[in-house]
């Protein structure tokens, strides 16, 4: 594939001297540096350790089952509510 790429000055000044010093071109040097990081980020990390999971719980049995009395209960809360804000 061929394609354009920008690079950061500090990105294609490492590259420049990691070419002179092997004595490669920059195609080859371009694609083992992205094999190598693509398989870097791949892998997981070492110490990373087991990935943690949240305990869970049960929410049990429902302790209001008639949401009518829960509507009423929460508009009678809101009156009183309003009651105590005009006092």
């Amino acid at each position: 594939m061929r394609t354009t790429l920008t690079l950061d000055d500090d990105v294609a000044a490492a590259l420049v001297q990691r070419r002179v010093e092997r004595g490669t071109g920059l195609r080859r040097e371009v694609n083992e540096l992205l094999r190598a990081g693509l398989a870097a980020v791949s892998q997981p990390s070492p110490d990373a350790g087991e990935p943690y999971e949240l305990p869970t719980f049960g929410p049990g049995r429902a302790l209001i089952t008639d949401l009518r009395a829960l509507k009423d209960l929460l508009d009678d809360e809101d009156d009183e509510r309003a009651l105590r804000s005009r006092a």
